[in-house]
C-alpha cells in the first residue's frame, strides 16, 4: 500500500501539524473554494480531510470526513480509519511540510536561544521556511500522544492464571 498523502482544509490546521509530526506529507490550505480543493486532492492524489459534510460529499472517494472538534480525537479518527502508523516522525516541518535537513550546531548559533544551543546537539532546519527544530519536550509530548492513541487502538489482551 502506498503511504497516504493528505490535503487538509482550513478547519483542521492543528491536525495537519500532528500528521506532519508523524511524518505524513500533509498540505494545509486556507483559501480555496470547494471545487478547487476537490480538484487539488484528485490531481495530487491526496486524501482530503475536512469537517465540512458538503465538501466531503463533493470529494466523495478521495475524502475523509472528520467528526470531532478535538485535535487528539481527530488524529485518532484518521489513524483508526486509515490504519496509520508513524512513517518517519519529526522529519517534516510542522509549519510548511518540507522535509527537514540536518544542520550543525555552528550553523544555528545566534538563531536559537543560548540554553537550547548549549543543551542540544541534534538540529534540523527547514530548507524552505528556515525554521530550526531540536528534540525538545514538544517531541516527548507528541510521542506520548501517539503512544496513547496506539495503545487505545491495540487489541485487548486477556490475562489468565493457571489454577
Amino acid at each position: 500500500m502506498n503511504t497516504p498523502r493528505f490535503l487538509v482544509d482550513c478547519m483542521l490546521g492543528k491536525l495537519a501539524r500532528r500528521l506532519r509530526a508523524l511524518g505524513y506529507d500533509t498540505r494545509f490550505v486556507r483559501y480555496l473554494t470547494d471545487i478547487r480543493l476537490v480538484g487539488l486532492a484528485r490531481y495530487e492524489k491526496r486524501i482530503l480531510l475536512t469537517r465540512d459534510l458538503e465538501l466531503a460529499r463533493k470529494a466523495n472517494e478521495c475524502s475523509l470526513l472528520v467528526h470531532s472538534g478535538n485535535t487528539e480525537t481527530q488524529l485518532r479518527e484518521v489513524i483508526n480509519h486509515l490504519n496509520l502508523t508513524p512513517q518517519a516522525p519529526f522529519t517534516r516541518c510542522l509549519q510548511c511540510n518540507s522535509l527537514l535537513e540536518s544542520i550543525t550546531r555552528d550553523k544555528v548559533k545566534g538563531r536559537i536561544p543560548l540554553y537550547v544551543e548549549k543543551s542540544f546537539h541534534n538540529f534540523k532546519e527547514c530548507p524552505d521556511c528556515k525554521r530550526i527544530f531540536w528534540p525538545g519536550t514538544h517531541q516527548d509530548n507528541l510521542r506520548r500522544e501517539f503512544e496513547t492513541i496506539h495503545a487505545l487502538n491495540a487489541p485487548e489482551k486477556y490475562h489468565h492464571t493457571n489454577k
